[in-house]
């Protein structure tokens, strides 16, 4: 949906992941970058924020675990950082033009 933010919906909020096997997936390709595995999987602060943000305003099509799955999907799918570099675009360096990522990642 092109003409609506995809922020804070009032669909289903996050429920922790119990499921060992998806934590250590999310783990891989989703990490906290601000704690440990460990304290990111008991707190599942990261991943409940960010379904509770995006995740939400895809609740009637995606249940939670769809969600999950689609983003790690699409983190396999699409490498980010290689298409950024491509661009010049590399971690650490300030960006003050938000257009040059979008084109980056259009492209």
């Amino acid at each position: 949906n092109t003409s609506t933010r995809l922020n804070f919906c009032s669909g289903a909020k996050y429920n922790d992941i119990d499921d060992d096997a998806k934590q250590n997936a999310l783990e891989y390709r989703w990490p906290n970058l601000t704690t440990t595995e460990t304290t990111s999987k008991e707190d599942q602060i990261f991943w409940g924020k960010q379904y509770n943000k995006h995740g939400t305003c895809c609740s009637e099509l995606f249940n939670q675990d769809a969600y999950f799955d689609l983003a790690m999907d699409l983190k396999d799918k699409f490498d980010l950082l290689t298409i950024l570099g491509k661009h010049g675009i590399r971690p650490g360096t300030a960006h003050h033009y938000s257009l040059k990522i979008q084109k980056a990642i259009k492209s």
